[in-house]
């Protein structure tokens, strides 16, 4: 009995730190999570514009824009999900002023690895592993944006690919 006890136990321990182990490469290689659709073609997917503050980006066909609402520090979120799945697919945070948006990229940068990234011919700050969330900080003149992919579909760059400021 107690040898089934000690043997179950190690196997229990290889399969944590294997997983410890697979959670550990996730984080240290965030943008081989982004690479996974760099090959998809965007010109048919569905475009999202706001034309309050300025900016569209193409988004895929089998996602769809679930809700937008504004919370207490007026921060306005548009929350995209895939179809079926249920869950939120990818955020895009647009910031009512120049004071939070960078309280939250010091937040961001305090906490993540930036690499650089084009978006719309500006230089902007992706952060592949904040909170194992991908997530970039975009702000052109009084555009100040947000934009995560916590459902690790792979389609952020893409995304970012097709955004554009409006002029």
């Amino acid at each position: 009995m107690n040898e089934t006890l000690v043997i179950a136990s190690a196997i229990l321990l290889m399969a944590e730190a294997r997983n410890q182990d697979a959670i550990v490469q996730r984080v240290q290689n965030p943008q081989t999570r982004q690479q996974t659709n760099s090959k998809v073609e965007t010109s048919n997917w569905r475009t999202y514009t706001n034309t309050t503050f300025g900016f569209e980006f193409r988004y895929p066909n089998h996602w769809r824009e679930a809700n937008t609402i504004t919370d207490k520090a007026n921060i306005i979120w548009i929350n995209f999900s895939s179809a079926g799945a249920g869950k939120n697919t990818l955020y895009v945070k647009v910031f009512p002023d120049q004071k939070s948006f960078s309280v939250e990229d010091r937040l961001i940068a305090g906490n993540a690895t930036a690499t650089q990234v084009t978006v719309d011919k500006t230089k902007q700050n992706l952060y592949g592993d904040f909170l194992d969330i991908p997530t970039v900080m975009i702000s052109n003149k009084n555009v100040l944006v947000e934009i995560g992919d916590p459902s690790h579909e792979g389609y952020l760059n893409q995304v970012l690919a097709t955004f554009r400021f409006a002029k």
